[in-house]
């Protein structure tokens, strides 16, 4: 698994609990439409750390408890 794919697997399960949609999660972030869909597409290659942290604001929890996964420990970033 990669790191888009690791995002947007925790994305799906956060926006699912919480009943979000791509768009609200956007104007609860400040992420723009397109790049939250274009993630979740995963038409991106990378994702930085600012969108993760605004993106788990947008979601109401803390970056930590985003990142706080093992599958983040087990990716090969070369």
């Amino acid at each position: 698994m990669n790191l888009i794919d690791i995002v947007v697997t925790k994305l799906l399960k956060y926006m699912n609990e919480q009943k979000l949609t791509q768009y609200q999660l956007a104007e609860l972030s400040n992420v723009p439409y397109a790049t939250i869909k274009s993630i979740m597409q995963r038409r991106i290659k990378n994702i930085s750390l600012k969108t993760i942290i605004m993106l788990s604001k947008g979601l109401g929890m803390r970056t930590k408890d985003f990142l706080d996964d093992i599958k983040f420990d087990e990716i090969d970033m070369i």
